[in-house]
């Protein structure tokens, strides 16, 4: 009996402890979803916080305003063409129709991609039909030639609102006339060029809601709306979301900016970049968006790793084979996989939770949601993971505990029954301990009496408990003190990728504004023996250096003659190359200032560049961050040629400040003996004495 009982205790202790383990990594589980879920959640709300900042700031950019006026003002002077070309026909019957035939039903004839105002076909035609660029780069087309006022207005603007486009990672910009709800301008010149979107067949889509909503909504405050994800015809019926804001001069809504919302951010960020296990979401983990129309809003993992499992999946559980055509043909979930789960209408209806269900491919799964808003816009977010591999660790505990327990049952047989008592009590308290500290529960201690084996089994794992505890905190605190030193160091983005191991540190930023200023006269100051030569210095540059916390662009190097600033790397810029013109004339001052107060003729020339810098750390003994590339270049080489006193810079600068007039063009800079480069120059400062020295 005695033997029976010692058996059955063992087997008691192991059905607690698989009960126990099972619930404790469930719990641990989703935890980890939950927080990862949270951490999903932070980021969509950060991207699209990010794009709402930089729509508006474009908005109200004085290129935008005046290209709304230009754009439209061309738009209504152009002369009509009342029947569509040969080469705009053929691209609607040839090109076009036969790729959107199989998602629609019925027939689509040519008037479902031909505009029917004859302002409308010429602009089509200029720029659709007589484009010599093939339909992916028509966005190349400068000017279609014609001599209008609105070619002329293309020729200036669009550069600008493409380089726009490019900095926002944006999929297309649309200008959109508030009068007529006239299309007058986009990017990649698509059939929605030149349409009606409040009155014509687009009114209904995507982008006719989002104007819709612009001038509903956002004419008060100039406030950015989101339209939510729908096939969109001009985009060959692919999935398209838009953000859309007033264009606003003086209290009057000239027109409404329009842009296509990349879904392949949304899609970075939810997969993180394809990193799911690093991110510990394991082999079946993911996280993803879900819209009020219970279909996706980001990609699915599995079609991406494994699509043909996939496909086998949704068909197996019921989804139709429209529904996985369509994600067949954009290679993507967005839109086209639906998922019905309560997960997913417990967060639209605002509520967040956790359990296990199962998902859209018929799996059991450990999944944790909640909503999530952007821009007035209601999702769910989910994170889950396979219900097979969350709990795997149970099974595995479960076959150590039978045989744990086997051998112990064989030991009882063999030892006096009398022993059994003896044993059973203290092994259930080593196992709860070894059980609470596999946890994660640190703080669990093993009570000790007696000076048996058992109880110095107790001490050395308390020892033991001790030892992991004091080590963790070691580690944690050194981890801090590790990461917040690299932040205090280098940039963010540098700081976080010395982090994670990277092994070359080095980053491409597009549309960074570089400024490399000369001081010259530094040396009869230093040629002065009454005065203190460091001293001195040390008050010129820390003038400069709040000169450029002032103007919001930041000190790349400041060595001898030479103070190198940029704007643009940390974050990005419209108006770059302004700010950095008014840092140049602030340190103009400056150093007018001091030469005025030492008695010494100082005189600055600055060489300014707009364009792709290369960023990172230089070096293994003493690294440095450092700035290279073309761009930083020609701000070095042009600076050579400036006069005392003034400013020389490229054409990509002058096309985004607004006093361009005040430039007088010079001769080109040779940059290399096969490139030169056209320059600018205006005199810099702006009191009296620095502005007279020029």
């Amino acid at each position: 009996m005695l033997l029976l009982s010692g058996i059955a205790c063992i087997a008691v202790t192991g059905l607690v402890a698989d009960r126990s383990g099972s619930q404790s990594l469930r719990t641990s589980i989703f935890d980890q979803l939950t927080t990862l879920r949270e951490s999903k959640k932070s980021d969509v709300e950060r991207y699209f916080r990010e794009i709402e900042r930089q729509f508006v700031a474009l908005s109200q950019a004085p290129a935008t305003i005046d290209g709304m006026v230009a754009f439209t003002s061309g738009y209504n002077a152009l002369q009509g063409q009342e029947k569509p070309p040969p080469e705009l026909m053929s691209f609607c019957e040839k090109d076009f129709l036969p790729q959107v035939a199989n998602l629609v039903e019925g027939d689509l004839t040519a008037s479902s991609c031909l505009p029917s105002d004859p302002l409308a076909i010429r602009l089509q035609t200029d720029y659709i039909a007589h484009n010599p660029y093939p339909a992916d780069d028509r966005q190349k087309l400068l000017s279609a030639g014609t001599g209008t006022s609105y070619d002329i207005a293309h020729q200036r603007y669009h550069p600008f609102l493409t380089r726009a486009a490019e900095a926002s990672n944006l999929s297309d910009i649309m200008l959109v006339d508030a009068r007529t709800g006239t299309v007058v301008y986009t990017i990649y010149k698509g059939i929605d060029f030149g349409s009606n979107v409040v009155e014509g067949p687009l009114a209904h889509s995507g982008i006719g809601r989002a104007v819709a909503s612009a001038l509903r909504d956002g004419t008060a405050d100039g406030s950015v709306v989101l339209e939510d994800f729908s096939a969109y015809l001009p985009s060959l019926l692919a999935p398209a979301a838009f953000v859309a804001v007033p264009v606003i001069r003086d209290g009057q809504v000239l027109g409404i900016l329009v842009a296509e919302v990349s879904k392949d951010d949304i899609d970075k960020v939810m997969t993180s970049g394809g990193r799911w296990e690093q991110v510990g979401l394991g082999k079946t983990g993911e996280a993803f968006l879900v819209g009020p129309d219970r279909r996706m809003r980001s990609g699915s993992r599995f079609q991406q790793e494994s699509p043909e499992s996939y496909y086998a999946a949704l068909s197996e559980v019921g989804i139709s084979n429209a529904d996985i055509e369509r994600i067949r043909r954009f290679d993507s979930a967005v839109l086209n996989q639906p998922d019905d789960s309560r997960a997913a209408d417990e967060a639209l209806a605002g509520h967040s939770g956790t359990d296990v269900l199962e998902d859209y491919r018929g799996v059991d799964v450990l999944a944790s949601w909640a909503p999530i808003d952007v821009l007035g816009t209601r999702w769910a977010i989910l994170a889950k993971m396979d219900v097979s591999e969350a709990l795997a660790p149970v099974s595995e505990f479960r076959s150590r505990v039978i045989q744990v327990a086997a051998a112990a049952a064989a030991v009882l047989t063999i030892v006096s029954l009398l022993a059994a008592g003896a044993f059973t009590h203290p092994i259930r308290e080593v196992l709860a301990g070894v059980n609470q500290l596999a946890a994660g529960d640190e703080e669990t201690r093993i009570p000790v009496k007696g000076s048996d084996e058992f109880s110095e089994l107790g001490r050395a794992f308390n020892s033991m408990a001790d030892e992991i505890a004091a080590r963790s905190d070691k580690i944690a605190q050194k981890t801090d003190e590790y990461e917040a030193l690299l932040r205090n160091v280098f940039p963010e983005i540098i700081a976080e990728r010395i982090r994670i191991g990277d092994e070359s540190v080095a980053e491409a930023v597009k549309n960074v504004a570089v400024a490399v200023v000369n001081i010259e006269g530094l040396n009869a100051l230093i040629s002065d023996a009454a005065r203190d030569t460091l001293k001195s210095i040390n008050e010129l540059i820390s003038d400069f250096d709040e000169a450029a916390l002032a103007a919001g662009v930041e000190k790349i190097y400041a060595f001898g003659e030479t103070y190198i600033v940029a704007c643009g790397l940390s974050t990005p810029r419209l108006d770059g190359a302004r700010r950095i013109l008014g840092f140049v004339d602030a340190v103009a001052d400056i150093a007018d200032r001091h030469g005025r107060s030492w008695n010494i003729p100082l005189a600055l020339k600055a060489g300014i560049a707009l364009g792709d810098v290369e960023v990172g750390l230089v070096g293994r003994q003493r690294t440095v961050y450092s700035m290279w590339g073309v761009t930083m270049l020609t701000a070095r080489r042009i600076v050579f040629d400036a006069d005392a006193n003034s400013a020389r810079v490229t054409k990509a600068v002058l096309e985004q400040i607004p006093e361009a007039d005040a430039f007088v063009e010079e001769e080109s800079v040779s940059i290399n003996p096969a490139e030169t480069v056209a320059t600018w120059q205006r005199p810099i400062g702006t009191t009296p004495a620095a502005t007279a020295a020029t």
